[in-house]
């Protein structure tokens, strides 16, 4: 059965790589015709970009993460992204979280697979930055979770209080002085203090507050590892 691009619908023809024939791990198939795998476009190191965030203009710390490390000056993780947020990844976000297309969710599964494979030795625990309650009944399912659990080991231990309003909504100053909507909810078998690197994910890298409110929880929970992030678009 030939298989459909999960973006575009299109029947496409799936051309195993050498690699792939050769290797003994499993592949995770691909999802996207080369075509429109193509319109996504991946996040570059050799932009100039801030060296914590990686948001682009200048090599050095940007406003944003100048204001964060007066904040939190403990946080010394990095921030890791796929895609860079252009017209084709907000496109994809409108339909998948605001339309509620969960089907979605899997469209970029073997992109987060490649960039855990080489990495996953490097974290004790991957922590979900979890969604707002009321939106995620309306929608049918948390978009952070969906996009990661079926790749990733997550370690759900934080929830969200309230509601607030959505970071589209909102403008740079706003996310940066946003109050503190997240709690940490300790799990059987969890160990937080013994962590010495958790990686923290999310949909989408802005201004870097949620992931910020995320980390500050974790620490004032116990923990004393380095907290790097990893989000589908920068």
């Amino acid at each position: 059965m030939t298989p459909a691009c999960g973006w575009c619908g299109r029947p496409w023809t799936i051309t195993p790589t050498f690699g792939a024939l050769c290797s003994l791990r499993r592949q995770r198939p691909a999802t996207l015709c080369p075509e429109c795998r193509a319109t996504f476009l991946p996040w570059s190191a050799e932009t100039v970009h801030c060296p914590r965030c990686h948001r682009p203009g200048a090599a050095v710390l940007c406003a944003d993460c100048q204001y964060w490390q007066q904040l939190l000056p403990w946080l010394d993780g990095q921030a890791q992204h796929l895609f860079a947020y252009h017209s084709p990844i907000q496109t994809y976000f409108e339909r998948f979280k605001r339309q509620g297309d969960y089907q979605l969710a899997a469209v970029f599964a073997a992109d987060i697979g490649d960039w855990w494979r080489t990495r996953r030795r490097h974290y004790d625990a991957v922590i979900p930055v979890p969604s707002d309650p009321v939106r995620a009944r309306q929608r049918g399912f948390d978009p952070v979770t969906a996009l990661f659990a079926s790749v990733l080991p997550l370690t759900p231990v934080l929830e969200k209080q309230g509601t607030t309003p959505e970071q589209a909504q909102q403008d740079r100053a706003t996310r940066l002085t946003t109050r503190q909507p997240f709690i940490y909810q300790p799990k059987r078998g969890v160990r937080l203090r013994q962590w010495r690197r958790i990686l923290l994910v999310d949909d989408i890298y802005t201004t870097g507050s949620t992931l910020h409110q995320t980390a500050a929880v974790l620490h004032a929970a116990g923990s004393d590892a380095v907290m790097d992030t990893f989000t589908l678009a920068r």
